[in-house]
């Protein structure tokens, strides 16, 4: 088994291991400035993970030999150190379950992981603390006589060891004063062991013997060693049939003790215990007594206890510490142990080399070019959009306002949801057995894939928010598409951005702002929040806690109608405000959120200051098209024809109607977003003929080049045919 140091340090180094990998997961899921940063971190964590295990299996290892060699009596804290190690082999057989092959369950991970530390911890406390807070008297033990190496042990412990089972079978001062050498002791423990009921184990054995040679005087001469053990033998073979105050404070010649002992040694043997003297004792016994019980003995003796008490001088001497020296395994142990530690290295290789394998997801052609140009000096998400259909279950509820909400959806189905800040879902609601399709933009960050988070405001008239913010309940689910949308920030390209927003318009701004903390972007942010009253400032307590973390943040708000003790800037937004709060304008890219004329009012002030319209980026759902949107001439015919081919409906759209609204109208669904043609989710397939479109900023390149069309803002030049 292992010295007592080297347990110390093997447990120490299990406990800091423990502590370096909740720093690096705790690390990795917090601020860091870039994706790759992230997984050598997450990386370093499972290398560190399967050290941990590795070093458990040894500790447990040698605590199972440990316990192999003790009694059948375990102790109260013994129980509770194997329960506390037990405990933590299940939980490293699920932590390493959840992260191998169960990744829906990733959000365990933390707690197990936690747990975990805090159960090494206190297994290390339960069996370092005693050795740690108390002084430790180690010394080292020839065993020569009995053809073993040097021991070293801890006095204390072993004295305890040999209280508890000497004291079963007799009286303890009958083991404390007698003197013997290892190899008597070993004769003495084992016949003591054969005994019912001792309790001694064969472990016992070696720490009893261990300590009592010990308590023979380091480095004696041969005349004190024999003085010893002739005092060891009278109190032994003495003290079997009378009192050793008869032995002690009697004083006789040299003659006359060998008178004495003979006549006990022929006594025992006429009493039928011939075995009570070992051959040569008698002799040890009386070349002891003949020094030490005569008369002149007797009388210095006396003369150096009155000299020394009348000199206040003890003349009890202290036993000088041996030096610690190193433990000799047996070769069996070590083979054993080699075996073990060359098993379960092995084993934690395999484990960290062998991942579970992933199916290929194929690109389409070129794509792993443009992604690795675009990687470059960018934040990429942790997986890709699902720029799909997800269905997602409402897990918290939080109140920002009294008429706004923020609602947390997890997704089912092991999906993960990788948006970029500032993008919107399309919801789709069954209310009444209606369906209302409503898009709302995201508020959490894009490093939080595993949810999504929505803030709708309680409109007057509006049937979705008023759902939402007075009968949403936890537990409930909601069809939603997406993410989509442009309104995004870059990273790569926005090094300084002034985010200008109104009302509920903060939203996607939200988003920005906690991407830019979670990866700890050095972008330059000024936030221009304009609202009604005081009670109407969505994020207030989080925007206070974001101006204290990013050093490159700043944010003002204006209030429309503030109270009589409002500090801050009042009215609505103009001009000098903006000027007053926006160092070069014209350097900045400006996001603007809000009520289709806030937007307008900003984006002529924006203009009057020199800004560029490509630095100007805008959002809003539900409003018409921005001004200035390219605009094709009226359809001149009274009726076109729109053929749903798929459907097998056939509709003649009016004058002016968009494709989108001749599907509603003869009963086609076509999904839908902001009905504005930005974020692409009502884009269908031209089979044939001619369609306009107002605006272009859903379709990329590559669906313009497959023929598809945005039916939100698309018209009819004559016959036209569509694959829905």
């Amino acid at each position: 088994m292992l010295k007592i140091s080297a347990s110390l340090f093997l447990g120490s180094l299990f406990v800091i291991i423990g502590a370096v990998n909740v720093w690096l997961i705790l690390q990795a899921s917090t601020r860091v400035k870039n994706a790759r940063a992230s997984a050598r971190l997450i990386a370093a964590h499972r290398i560190g993970g399967y050290i941990f295990i590795l070093m458990f299996c040894l500790m447990s290892y040698f605590m199972i030999g440990r316990m192999k060699g003790s009694s059948g009596t375990t102790s109260a804290g013994t129980m509770i150190h194997i329960t506390v190690a037990m405990l933590l082999t299940p939980l490293l057989f699920v932590k390493v379950l959840i992260a191998r092959y169960y990744k829906s369950y990733y959000n365990l991970l933390m707690p197990v992981g936690l747990l975990i530390f805090v159960l090494s911890f206190v297994l290390v406390a339960m069996a370092a603390g005693p050795y740690l807070i108390r002084n430790t008297n180690i010394r080292s033990v020839s065993l020569e006589e009995i053809n073993l190496t040097n021991a070293a042990i801890d006095l204390s412990q072993a004295a305890a060891t040999m209280q508890e089972r000497c004291s079963k079978c007799h009286d303890l001062e009958r083991v404390v004063s007698a003197r013997k050498d290892a190899l008597g002791w070993l004769s003495t423990v084992n016949r003591m062991r054969q005994l019912p009921a001792s309790g001694i184990s064969e472990e016992d054995v070696k720490t009893i013997v261990l300590f009592l040679a010990s308590q023979k005087p380091p480095e004696q001469s041969v005349p004190q060693a024999n003085l010893a053990i002739g005092r060891a033998l009278v109190n032994q073979r003495c003290a079997a049939c009378h009192t050793l105050d008869r032995v002690y404070k009697t004083a006789e010649s040299p003659a006359e003790w060998r008178a004495t002992v003979n006549k006990m040694v022929n006594e025992a043997q006429t009493d039928g215990n011939p075995g009570i003297f070992h051959p040569g004792e008698d002799q040890q016994i009386v070349d002891f007594l003949s020094k030490t019980q005569t008369p002149e003995a007797v009388s210095q003796r006396q003369a150096q206890a009155s000299m020394a008490s009348s000199n206040g001088i003890s003349l009890v001497k202290p036993e000088a510490d041996s030096v610690i020296q190193p433990v000799a395994e047996r070769s069996r142990a070590n083979f054993k142990t080699a075996i073990f530690v060359f098993a379960s290295c092995l084993g934690v290789t395999v484990l960290i080399v062998r991942r579970p394998g992933k199916f290929p997801v194929p690109l389409p052609e070129g794509a792993a070019t443009k992604i690795s140009r675009e990687a470059a000096g960018t934040v990429q998400p942790a997986c890709p959009s699902t720029n799909g259909t997800v269905i997602l279950k409402l897990v918290r509820i939080t109140r920002q306002t009294p008429d706004a909400k923020t609602l947390r959806f997890t997704l089912a189905e092991n999906r993960h949801l990788a948006a970029r800040p500032g993008q919107f879902l399309t919801f789709s609601f069954l209310f009444d057995g209606k369906k209302v399709v409503r898009s709302y933009s995201i508020c959490s960050s894009p490093a939080a894939t595993g949810y999504v988070e929505i803030t709708p405001k309680r409109m007057e008239k509006g049937f979705a928010s008023i759902y939402l913010n007075d009968r949403a309940e936890v537990g409930m689910t909601v069809e939603a598409s997406g993410p989509y949308g442009q309104f995004c920030l870059d990273e790569a390209k926005h090094k300084r951005v002034v985010l200008i927003a109104g009302g509920s318009g903060i939203t996607p701004m939200m988003a920005m702002l906690r991407h830019i903390d979670d990866y700890c972007l050095p972008t330059s942010v000024t936030l221009l929040y304009s609202v009604r009253t005081n009670d109407d400032i969505i994020f207030r307590s989080e925007l206070e806690d974001l101006r204290v973390r990013l050093n490159n943040f700043q944010y003002h708000i204006l209030l429309s109608q503030p109270p009589a003790d409002w500090p801050g800037p009042k009215g609505r937004l103009n001009r000098e405000f903006v000027e007053s709060t926006i160092n070069e304008p014209a350097a900045n890219y400006f996001f603007i959120c809000g009520p289709g004329p806030f937007m307008d009012a900003v984006g002529q002030i924006l203009s009057s200051l020199g800004v560029a319209p490509e630095k100007i980026i805008q959002e809003s759902f539900g409003s018409p098209p921005p001004s200035g949107s390219p605009q094709e001439p009226a359809i001149t015919e009274t009726a076109a024809t729109v053929e749903f081919v798929r459907s097998q409906k056939t509709h003649s759209a009016r004058q002016g109607q968009t494709l989108l609204q001749a599907a509603e109208q003869c009963g086609v669904n076509i999904p839908s977003g902001c009905r504005q043609g930005q974020c692409g989710t009502c884009k269908v397939r031209l089979l044939a003929g001619a369609v306009s479109m107002e605006a272009e900023q859903g379709l990329s390149p590559d669906l313009k080049g497959q023929g598809y069309v945005l039916t939100c803002v698309g018209h009819a030049k004559g016959p036209v045919k569509l694959d829905v």
